[in-house]
């Protein structure tokens, strides 16, 4: 499995370390509960990841401690992790969406929990798919997948998001100035501290 430097509170000038604690040191209980759900103990398939995440939303009481509504950016909790796991909670509100991004060699499973999200892939030559994710609706992607989530208007929006093996790089593809797709590789967890990816206009995304 690739390695990178972890981040730290350190490389989180805008966070305070007790904000960085609450980001990536899950409840000891709600842990325990997402870890008795996993189904066995090797790198989860992605068909695995829709189902863990699917039953992550179904479960009020797993997910809503670690909800956090915050106008500024989309703001992200940590449920549970080991060496083949990850699992968040995302809380969004307007204006709030990601851009075109991978995950590197990382499967993933999303679900929508709470309001509404879009999800978006890139078609070519130009244009994307769109897909409205209302509560219970999930999707999947194999190490690879692009796309782009982003909160639609009305109520705050939870989704619950897993990636096995865990997420430790991101590809971010941005066109520069001669109009050429780029593909920067950040490290799994920027997005905590980047809030300028969470400042994206979501019609872009």
């Amino acid at each position: 499995m690739p390695t990178t430097p972890a981040l730290t509170a350190a490389d989180a000038p805008t966070l305070t370390p007790q904000q960085w604690h609450e980001v990536t040191a899950p409840p000891a209980a709600l842990a325990e509960r997402c870890a008795q759900l996993m189904p066995h103990d090797g790198v989860l398939s992605v068909d695995e990841l829709e189902a863990l995440v699917q039953a992550i939303a179904a479960d009020e009481s797993l997910f809503d401690p670690l909800v956090v509504v915050d106008e500024q950016r989309r703001r992200y909790r940590l449920l549970y992790e080991d060496d083949r796991i990850d699992v968040w909670v995302l809380s969004w509100m307007d204006g709030q969406g990601t851009g075109f991004h991978d995950h590197d060699l990382s499967g993933v499973g999303l679900c929508c929990a709470r309001g509404t999200v879009v999800e978006r892939q890139m078609l070519l030559p130009n244009g994307a798919t769109t897909v409205e994710m209302t509560p219970g609706v999930s999707r999947q992607g194999p190490p690879g997948y692009i796309h782009s989530v982003a909160h639609v208007d009305g109520a705050p929006a939870v989704t619950i998001h897993a990636y096995s093996p865990p997420l430790v790089r991101v590809g971010q593809y941005r066109v520069d100035d001669d109009g050429i797709l780029r593909r920067d590789v950040e490290h799994g967890r920027q997005e905590l501290l980047d809030h300028s990816i969470a400042a994206i206009d979501p019609d872009r995304a």
